[in-house]
């Protein structure tokens, strides 16, 4: 069983005047190092090269805020309004974005197109999903036809393209078995894009909420600084169905 007593960690070496992540000293990251460098530096290990960089910064752009209408940014939003500490409304629109429908499909398309590649044919794919009544995760969205972050993920410049090549295959089978208006979002590009750069599945998740963090942070701010309290439905909007 795991001990309180004693921890081991590979992340970052703390010692009196020395702080360390991934062994390299804080002092010269804090000079030279960009953002996208470091997260990737205290994530894998080591410093990003080019496509790497690129691609965690595309994908954390893409991620970054999708306006009030967000679950993920309409529940924090709520929070800050009981004037709550910054950070508790943060940790909540956190905690929204985290669901199949919201925030959390990219993983689980991720592992989809890990299939592809391997050899999994993408119509069976489908098909398999729609006879458990499943939706296929990273395609479709509820405000755009075309989603506009899609494009740019997509021109990742990261030279496998295995994966991304897999996303469109995928969007191809989901067109031409479910309905031509289910075309690719944000979760199966960004998907793609960070396979292709050598990132985890289970990563993928990881890093949009990272990306997220950011808008949700913004739209706190704005809702302490120019709402006033408790933001709550109208009274008139509630429709009570329970006994007379």
């Amino acid at each position: 069983m795991p001990s309180f007593e004693r921890w081991r960690t590979g992340v970052t070496d703390i010692a009196p005047g020395r702080i360390a992540p991934r062994g390299r000293d804080i002092s010269e990251l804090i000079a030279t190092a960009s953002w996208t460098q470091v997260i990737w530096l205290v994530l894998y290990g080591a410093l990003p090269g080019a496509e790497q960089e690129d691609a965690l910064r595309r994908a954390l752009v893409a991620a970054v805020d999708h306006g009030v209408a967000a679950p993920s940014t309409a529940s924090a939003r709520v929070v800050a309004s009981t004037r709550v500490a910054p950070s508790i409304a943060l940790a909540v629109g956190l905690t929204a974005f985290a669901g199949p429908a919201h925030g959390g499909a990219a993983s689980e398309a991720a592992r989809i197109l890990q299939a592809i590649v391997a050899g999994a044919e993408a119509a069976s794919i489908v098909r398999e999903l729609r006879e458990r009544g499943e939706r296929v995760p990273g395609y479709g969205h509820p405000y755009h036809p075309v989603d506009p972050r899609v494009a740019p993920l997509l021109d990742g410049i990261a030279s496998d393209r295995r994966h991304r090549e897999a996303a469109l295959a995928l969007e191809r089978a989901v067109t031409e078995i479910v309905s031509p208006r289910l075309r690719m979002n944000a979760d199966a590009a960004v998907a793609g894009l960070l396979l292709d750069a050598g990132a985890g599945p289970g990563d993928v998740n990881l890093i949009t909420a990272l990306g997220r963090a950011v808008g949700i942070a913004a739209h706190v701010r704005e809702e302490l600084e120019n709402e006033a309290p408790f933001r709550a439905p109208g009274l008139d909007t509630v429709d009570f169905e329970g006994p007379s």
